[in-house]
């Protein structure tokens, strides 16, 4: 029978490899798809977001649809390092990009355009917890896309908000003015 000092040992040295190993990373997220498209309620307009390649970055493009046809409005780089997380097409013509693709507190969280591909509106992380008026943690804590968004973006009927779950709240976001509020 081996001692009891042997033993210790033997386990010791079975486990320290297990213990000094890095943890599995769950929170890894792959790229983006090389293209996705988001379309207004109405299907009027429809934009494509194109992920960047090796040394470019991402790019958005706008397109009015009519009779089946395809007519570009704008194209443009984004400031997003591989692309939004998600988008919102406004039947007239506003783009709202939200997040980053990536699982960050980003600088990009809200990012309105109007339908000549104009910023309108531009809000980081930070602005949309101050408008929440909730700690950081607790916005996090609720997110289920990304570092804030709670739930999926809706447009009101009308088609003049875009409700975005947050914190246990809900951003209001005016898209002729791009002013948020938090209720």
């Amino acid at each position: 029978m081996p001692s009891r000092r042997a033993l210790l040992l033997w386990i010791a040295a079975a486990t320290l490899p297990a213990l000094a190993a890095p943890p599995a990373m769950n929170d890894a997220r792959s790229l983006p798809p090389a293209q996705r498209v988001f379309t207004s309620p109405s299907a009027t307009f429809e934009l494509v977001l194109s992920s960047p390649s090796q040394g470019q970055t991402a790019q958005a493009e706008l397109f009015a649809v009519a009779a089946g046809a395809r007519r570009p409005l704008w194209r443009q780089a984004l400031p997003h390092e591989q692309g939004p997380r998600t988008a919102v097409v406004a039947d007239s013509g506003e783009v709202v990009l939200l997040d980053e693709w990536i699982n960050v507190p980003s600088r990009h969280a809200l990012l309105l355009l109007d339908p000549q591909g104009r910023r309108r509106a531009h809000y980081n992380f930070d602005e949309l917890v101050g408008i929440l008026q909730l700690p950081r943690k607790t916005v996090a804590q609720h997110a289920v896309q990304g570092a804030w968004l709670a739930g999926e973006p809706r447009l009101t009927t009308d088609g003049r908000l875009l409700l975005l779950p947050a914190g246990g709240r809900t951003l209001s976001l005016q898209l002729a003015d791009g002013r948020l509020t938090a209720y």
